[in-house]
């Protein structure tokens, strides 16, 4: 009886001891890692939260990301506010949002204090979602000055409000960035137009500065307001991807998966499908992150990366992936809400950020080129044509 007793209280205590562990996990309070060497590099997804530009663009729904008064004076906007939205919250929404050049300025600010906040010169590499076009990259681009983006690339995609992922980078391009479409199949033939109309991944392949070419695959996944197999859809292509680079390529896949841990314990999208193609951020590091997004008091790694096997410790890549680098990056204060938070944009009082915290993590050169590549020009998105005038008399 003795014995059983003392069992019991071992097994309390241990059980006290995970839990008030796990409480102090996720009450990190500041980032703690070394300045960023010279042989390390840095990589951070970060999805921005409706970052549009403040003017018309063909093509994208994004009536509600324009200023009031043009929507007060053009009937044409007004009823492009009814007809692409199908609630009468979103139509009021869209018709009374007063997206300023101000809005958008303050907001560039913002983002650029949580950029710029990481490494004193923000990251290497910038993957971002929820970004509009190459008008408003380039002003984030121009707010991001003192990080020194040499490459700067977004292709516009299918999506209809104009919802985009885009790249930032301090190396050198090299070959043809490339939107990649996914070869969706639905379930019901009424949502194959819908499903195509979903966001697909950007490849941009960058030369570190070791000389050694590294990938990056920028994705957005399909919202929670579809079905579960369109995520398995689009996680097997990535994963597809990632392997068909080969063995020996440095691939870095990150961003907005919208896969929830609630979604993750049922049909394990993380566990089955993305690990296929390496390891998957959460699942290798970031012990002490609670998650990149929150809904409901519930977090979830919405936001997540996947590195291939290339960078793993046993693999046969020139730079090794660092899990210990793994993080959420939730400290700046431009960015808290009660504290632990992400501080999503309020455009009443022009104060926050996102409702996602950025992820980030290192890469450490561990040999000389393996595969060298040689320099390329610069990237900068090119800017749109000019629309030609019409002929006609009006």
């Amino acid at each position: 009886m003795k014995n059983l007793r003392l069992l019991q209280n071992l097994i309390l205590a241990l059980v006290f001891v995970f839990i008030t562990g796990c409480a102090v996990s996720f009450s990190k309070k500041k980032w703690d890692l070394p300045p960023i060497a010279d042989n390390e590099i840095s990589v951070m997804s970060f999805n921005m939260e409706n970052l549009f530009d403040t003017v018309k663009t063909p093509g994208h729904n994004d009536e509600t990301y324009l200023p009031r008064y043009m929507k007060e004076g053009d009937k044409t906007l007004r009823e492009a506010c009814v007809k692409n939205n199908d609630s009468s919250y979103r139509q009021s929404e869209c018709l009374n949002y007063n997206w300023t050049p101000d809005a958008l300025d303050t907001k560039l600010t913002n983002i650029s204090k949580v950029v710029m906040g990481v490494d004193g010169k923000g990251p290497d590499n910038l993957m971002i979602m929820e970004i509009e076009s190459d008008v408003v990259l380039k002003q984030l681009n121009d707010k991001l000055k003192d990080a020194k983006y040499i490459t700067q690339v977004i292709i516009d995609g299918p999506d209809k409000r104009g919802i985009n992922v885009a790249f930032l980078s301090r190396f050198p391009v090299v070959g043809k960035p490339v939107l990649h479409p996914i070869p969706w199949k639905a379930e019901n033939p009424k949502d194959q137009e819908w499903m195509e109309r979903s966001r697909r991944i950007l490849e941009v392949t960058v030369k570190a500065p070791n000389g050694d070419p590294i990938t990056f695959l920028v994705a957005h996944f399909p919202s929670q307001a579809n079905p579960t197999y369109w995520r398995q859809q689009i996680a097997t292509f990535a994963a597809d991807l990632i392997k068909a680079k080969g063995p020996n390529a440095m691939v870095v896949f990150g961003g907005d998966l919208n896969i929830t841990h609630e979604e993750e314990d049922k049909a394990h999208i993380f566990r089955d499908i993305l690990s296929q193609g390496g390891a998957v951020s959460h699942f290798v590091g970031c012990k002490e992150c609670p998650g990149t997004h929150n809904y409901r008091k519930s977090w979830s790694f919405l936001d997540a990366q996947v590195y291939s096997k290339a960078l793993l410790a046993e693999g046969a890549g020139s730079y090794q992936m660092e899990p210990g680098t793994i993080d959420v990056i939730r400290y700046n204060p431009v960015h808290l809400s009660k504290g632990k938070y992400p501080n999503r944009w309020d455009n009443e009082t022009h104060e926050g950020v996102s409702d996602h915290f950025p992820l980030y993590v290192r890469l450490k050169q561990r040999s000389e080129a393996k595969t060298p590549v040689k320099d390329e020009k610069p990237v900068e998105t090119p800017k749109k044509a000019p629309a030609k005038k019409s002929s006609k008399k009006k």
